[in-house]
């Protein structure tokens, strides 16, 4: 009797709050119970699958991101959350693929994403492809732990308008300075997109940008990194 008392005033309080405090509770928590029933609200609300996914869904992730870099929340709440996101974007996909039905069929501007070699992380990258690949990209997800070699392989197979690698513990960074060095001895021109955890605008500035002649950007967290290569496909 006790667990339908609680389910029930569980249930009370979901339908009491608005649709974007429901998705920004589902992810913060890690609960996808309800996101059957709150994806078709969100995209009645919204109109567009993409707008959800950009709207409350990225404006929950970079709220979570912040409390992760404040030390509000650990790596495995983060990834709970990230999973839930997935649960969301999995539910809108058939609308997105109804939405792509009858477009004019034309090339997508291609991007490789990668984890660098040695680093298993991978929450913000799967979430910067999932917007990109909603929003026209071709994405090339090479997985985590990948060597500077592979992306390199892949840039050549590619031919990627954006290459961009990801990096949450500070060895990372050795693997971007050497990824930046190998891009340059073969005289490519792609530009080099640096996220996660461990990168700053100042490392990327000091010690990336003055190992390639291409554009390195520093793209901070998966919102920001989302919004630039999308500027820079266009």
């Amino acid at each position: 009797v006790q667990n339908s008392k609680d389910d029930s005033s569980s249930t009370t309080l979901h339908t009491s709050l608005s649709i974007e405090e429901r998705l920004a509770y589902a992810l913060t928590k890690g609960d996808s119970s309800h996101l059957a029933e709150d994806m078709p609200e969100a995209l009645a609300k919204y109109g567009q699958p993409i707008k959800v996914i950009e709207g409350p869904l990225m404006q929950a992730m970079e709220h979570i991101g912040q409390l992760f870099g404040e030390g509000k929340m650990f790596l495995p709440q983060v990834v709970r959350s990230a999973q839930v996101m997935k649960d969301a974007v999995a539910l809108l996909q058939p609308y997105i693929d109804a939405s792509d039905e009858g477009k004019e069929k034309k090339s997508k501007p291609c991007i490789v994403l990668a984890t660098a070699n040695g680093d298993v992380h991978d929450i913000g990258k799967n979430i910067v492809g999932i917007v990109l690949s909603c929003n026209g990209f071709e994405v090339i997800d090479l997985g985590v732990m990948v060597p500077c070699e592979t992306i390199l392989e892949a840039t050549r197979q590619h031919h990627p308008i954006l290459v961009g690698i990801s990096g949450l513990i500070t060895p990372s960074l050795k693997e971007m300075e050497k990824l930046c060095q190998m891009f340059q001895r073969e005289r490519l021109q792609v530009h080099i997109l640096v996220g996660g955890a461990t990168t700053s605008a100042v490392h990327t500035a000091v010690k990336l940008a003055p190992l390639y002649n291409g554009l390195v950007i520093y793209g901070g967290d998966a919102s920001q990194t989302s919004v630039l290569a999308k500027r820079i496909g266009n």
